[in-house]
Order: C-alpha cells, then structure tokens, then sequence
C-alpha cells in the first residue's frame, strides 16, 4: 500500500515497474531499453520495428475503497505528471480485492479525457507539504478508455 512517503513509496514503484516490463516484454514482445530516474516517463521499451516507446507506471492501492482512479497534474507548486510527461502510454496497476489489474491507456487519450473534463473532482494530497494536485476519475469511466494489458 503507498505510505505518502515519497523514499518509502519509491521501493514499491520500482518492483512494480519491474513487473510490468517483464509483462510488456511477454504480452507485447518489447525489449527494455532503460528504466528512466526523472519525471519524463519510468520505461523505455523497443518494438519489433526498432520504435521507441516510453511507459510511466503508476500503482493505485486505493481504487478498491474509493472507487477512483487518480492522476497527478501538480506537485510543489511545479507541473507535474500528466503535464510533463513524455510517455505514449500510461499504465495503471490497480489492486482491487484479492486481484491486480493493470491497465494501458495512451497518454494522448488521458489529456484528452481531462480535456473532456472526465474527471469529476480536483484533489490535494501525496505526500506531506507536496501540495499535490490530481484529477480524480471515476474507476468505471475510466477504464472506457483503457485497455487491460494483464
């Protein structure tokens, strides 16, 4: 489960990151190229065509109690997530029971979905003093959009 603790939640996200390469280099036949330290995007992948494609990773540990799907904007008083990204796709793990399911989504999509106003509610939280902003979906209406990669 996230702990708001940005040291302690960065150990989780890089197993998870790890476990959605081994899956993207099985379901869709990539071959990891980097796994990326800045706020860009967290994986690089290549195609059978030698295109790059770039992934950011997200966990939702909380979509099973609150029904949504939350996606950052702003962090520190700085853009951040979704504004920053270079990422083609956006891929959620979200733990719902006893079950994870990880979601893709282009990232082309997710602005457009925010462009949409989709979201049905803008947030503060992450970490203490982070004063971090995120739109906040309904898990059914996003999951329209996306696709299951698992």
């Amino acid at each position: 489960m996230g702990n708001y603790n940005f040291k302690k939640d960065l150990k989780i996200a890089r197993k998870t990151e790890r476990d959605v390469a081994k899956v993207l280099e099985e379901k869709w036949e990539l071959e990891l190229l980097e796994i990326n330290d800045d706020n860009k995007y967290d994986l690089i992948f290549s195609d059978t065509d030698n295109e790059k494609i770039k992934f950011e990773i997200k966990e939702d540990f909380m979509c099973e109690h609150t029904g949504n799907v939350c996606l950052e904007f702003q962090s520190r008083g700085k853009l951040s997530g979704i504004n920053v990204s270079e990422a083609d796709y956006y891929i959620y793990v979200i733990h719902i029971k006893n079950d994870i399911i990880y979601w893709n989504i282009k990232t082309k999509t997710l602005k457009k979905m925010i462009e949409d106003e989709k979201y049905f509610r803008i947030v503060n939280g992450g970490d203490k003093g982070s004063n971090t902003m995120s739109y906040l979906f309904k898990y059914n209406v996003f999951i329209e959009d996306a696709k299951k990669l698992n």
